[in-house]
Order: structure tokens, then C-alpha cells, then sequence
């Protein structure tokens, strides 16, 4: 068995199931690694076609697996054998696990540093009427790893989570200011609730719908940060 080749295999097949598989947010490092290089995870659009991210990271779990139980076959036969259980384990609690972690990494983080946001367990129903009157009701989910109380503002912003940007709705939510909502998150722990944002609509569009993915602005402590993770 050759120490160098065993971390190799090994490496490709933890490299393989980090990029392919989702984390604690809800989306795969391979999907972010993409999309920071201009190219859509999926063939045709985000939500339909070939995912390349789950096609490539599958071969390479693939590889990893046979190369890495190739290497120890002949000195851990028993652990050879059982690898698929201990791949398989890893892979259905690997979201849990960086969850987990997160606690760990960020347990005396303070203000900002704290926080996560669940984007793909975000969604909006909003209502635009004529006189330019908007309200918008959001289910939201975010987390506080820190080991201290967190106070936040949020809003959401309707223009940045809607997809077709050259349409007469994306310039009414564009014209569309809400006021923001605050928020106590308690010490590791998690909000999730539905919250009411009222505002109005300079270029008034009476229209009504719902929305996914919610890009959200949160403040703490007088810091702003937009958390939009670009993902369906």
C-alpha cells in the first residue's frame, strides 16, 4: 500500500462528496465553485437540464471509492469491504455534520459573524396594489451559531430574488421599498417564522405573486450584508 496514493484516493473521495453534495445551507460547494467561474450548475437553466455539478461530482466519488478501497484491499480487507457503509453514512449526514461544525467554528463569533441564512427555505407571498401600497409576507430561516444573543434587522428585497429583470413586474419591485423587521436569535439557536413587511411602490404595479429564495438584507449592530447565495 503506498502512503501517497492513499491520500490521493482518500482525498478525492472526501473532495468528491464535499463538492457534490448539499451543506448545512442547503446547496453543494461544486454549485457555488461553478457559478463563481460564470457557468450554471444545470445545462439549460438552474432548475432543469443536466446538473453538471451532481454528474461530475458522482464520478468523481466513483474513482475516489475504487482507487482509495483498491489501496487498502490487501492490508484492511474488512475495512475495504465496509467502506460503501462508511461513504454512504458520511454522504446521508454530511448537511448535519457541517451544521454541527459551524457551531464549533463560530461558537465565540460576534454580531454578523454569527449568522446564517437558509435562502432555499425562504419565500415570499407579496402584494402590490394600485395606490403603490406593499406588503409582503415572508417564511424565513436563519441561524445563530454564536454562544450570544443576536438582535437583527431583515428585509427582504423582492427585485434581487425575482429571476426575469426586464419585464414591467421586475421594475415595480424594483420601485418597491419595505421596512425592515427585527428580529432576537437566541444563542445557538435557529428563527424560523413568518414575518409581515409593509412599504410602498414608487412606480405602482397592482400584481401579486410568490417568490423563492429570498435574497435578504440583514443588519446587526448598525452592519449591513446582503445574503444572496445565487442558488434555485
Amino acid at each position: 500500500m503506498s502512503r501517497t496514493r492513499l491520500v490521493f484516493s482518500g482525498g478525492l473521495l472526501l473532495f468528491a462528496i464535499i463538492f457534490t453534495f448539499k451543506h448545512h445551507l442547503g446547496f453543494s460547494v461544486g454549485d457555488s465553485l461553478l457559478l463563481s467561474i460564470g457557468i450554471s450548475p444545470y445545462t439549460t437553466s438552474y432548475l432543469s437540464g443536466v446538473h453538471i455539478t451532481m454528474y461530475f461530482g458522482l464520478g468523481m466519488l466513483a474513482c475516489g471509492y475504487y482507487l482509495t478501497r483498491k489501496e487498502i484491499m490487501y492490508e484492511f480487507p474488512l475495512v475495504a469491504r465496509t467502506l460503501w457503509i462508511a461513504v454512504l453514512t458520511i454522504i446521508f449526514c454530511y448537511s448535519f455534520m457541517t451544521d454541527k461544525l459551524m457551531y464549533v467554528v463560530k461558537w465565540g463569533a460576534t454580531g454578523m459573524n454569527s449568522i446564517s441564512y437558509l435562502q432555499n427555505d425562504s419565500s415570499c407571498t407579496y402584494d402590490v396594489s394600485s395606490n403603490g401600497y406593499a406588503l409582503a409576507t415572508c417564511e424565513l430561516t436563519l441561524k445563530n451559531y454564536s454562544n450570544s444573543a443576536v438582535a437583527v434587522m431583515v428585509k427582504p428585497d423582492l427585485y434581487g430574488s425575482y429571476s426575469n429583470q426586464d419585464d414591467p413586474l421586475s421594475e415595480s419591485l424594483h420601485s418597491v421599498q419595505l421596512e425592515a423587521k427585527p428580529i432576537q436569535i437566541e444563542p445557538r439557536k435557529t428563527f424560523t417564522g413568518t414575518l409581515e413587511f409593509s412599504g410602498v411602490a414608487e412606480s405602482p404595479l397592482e400584481v401579486r405573486g410568490r417568490l423563492k429564495d429570498i435574497v435578504l438584507d440583514v443588519a446587526v449592530d448598525g452592519r449591513n450584508t446582503v445574503f444572496d447565495y445565487d442558488i434555485p
